[in-house]
């Protein structure tokens, strides 16, 4: 993942367990750059690059959903163990959330 210059005070992560609702930010511009989605907070001028992975996770979230729900259905896709795909989309989200991307409550 790559992005631009995160902001010079940013909150502490966000608690993310499976009842938390995790959603696109309002202000979010994407762009698809061969397998990458750039993602830019128009209102922050941050921008934010993910993989295709990432990318997958981005679309799964058009419709705001709870972690655990998105988490089960990554675990059914990828045929992984889900703790450890909860821990690596956990650090994911988090990072996204510090750049206004998505929120979660």
């Amino acid at each position: 993942m790559s992005g631009s210059r995160p902001p010079s005070n940013p909150a502490q992560p966000a608690q993310v367990d499976d009842a938390t609702l995790v959603q696109r930010g309002t202000n979010v511009m994407t762009a698809n750059v061969g397998k990458e989605i750039v993602m830019m907070d128009v209102l922050n001028g941050r921008y934010l690059g993910v993989n295709d992975i990432g990318g997958d996770i981005w679309r799964r979230l058009e419709t705001p959903r709870r972690f655990g729900e998105l988490i089960d259905g990554l675990a059914a896709d990828y045929q992984g163990d889900r703790a450890v795909i909860a821990a690596d989309v956990r650090k994911l989200l988090q990072e996204m959330a510090v750049y206004d991307v998505v929120k979660l409550g």
